[in-house]
C-alpha cells in the first residue's frame, strides 16, 4: 500500500508561461489612461509569474487586489530577482510602500485632490523597469517585449481616453454646487 510514497512530489507545478513584456511607455499610459487600474492587473501578472516560477502557494489575485498589504513583498522580490541576475540600479521598497499608502489615502480628498491617488502607478516604474531587466535576463523561460499595445490593450486606452475627456470637462466646466 505504501509502495512509492517517497517518490510522489506534492509541490505545486505551475510552467512558467512565457512573458510578454510592457515597455515602461506602455505601462505608464495603460496606468494613466485606466486611473491606476492597470497596476493591479501589472501586479496580478508579476504575483502569477513568482507562483509559478517559485512553487508559491499564493492566490494572485488576492495581492493583487489587496497590493497595500503585498506591494512592498512584490517590490522587494522584483528586486532580489533582478539583482540576482545582474541588475544595477536600485529602489527602496519601503518608499514605495509609503507612496501606495498615502495615494490610497489620497483618494478620499475631494476633487481636485483625489486625482492624487493614481501617481502611485508612477513610483512603481522602477519595479516594472526592474522585472523587465531579470525577465528577459532569464533564460528558463522565454520573453519579449510588446511590439504594439494588444487589442484589449487597445480598448482600454480608448475607453480611458473618453473617461479621461470627460473628466476634464468636468472639473473645467462643472458646477459642483449644482445638483441634478
Amino acid at each position: 500500500m505504501n509502495e512509492n510514497l517517497e517518490n510522489e512530489s506534492l509541490s505545486l507545478n505551475y510552467p512558467i508561461e512565457d512573458q510578454k513584456l510592457v515597455t515602461i511607455t506602455q505601462y505608464m499610459l495603460l496606468s494613466i489612461a485606466t486611473f491606476g487600474l492597470y497596476t493591479v492587473w501589472w501586479m496580478y501578472k508579476e504575483w502569477r509569474f513568482f507562483r509559478e516560477k517559485e512553487y508559491l502557494d499564493i492566490y494572485p489575485a488576492v495581492r493583487a487586489i489587496f497590493s497595500v498589504f503585498f506591494i512592498y513583498s512584490l517590490a522587494q522580490r522584483i528586486l532580489d530577482y533582478a539583482k540576482s541576475l545582474g541588475y544595477t540600479k536600485t529602489y527602496d521598497p519601503l518608499l514605495i510602500l509609503f507612496v501606495v499608502i498615502f495615494s490610497n489615502i489620497a483618494s478620499i480628498f475631494p476633487d481636485p485632490y483625489g486625482f492624487i491617488s493614481i501617481i502611485f502607478f508612477f513610483v512603481l516604474v522602477p519595479v516594472v523597469e526592474a522585472s523587465n531587466f531579470a525577465k528577459f535576463q532569464d533564460s528558463s523561460f522565454n520573453c519579449g517585449y510588446q511590439s504594439s499595445f494588444s487589442a484589449k490593450q487597445l480598448i482600454l486606452l480608448i475607453a480611458g481616453g473618453i473617461l479621461w475627456f470627460f473628466v476634464i470637462i468636468g472639473l473645467l466646466f462643472g458646477d459642483p454646487n449644482e445638483v441634478m
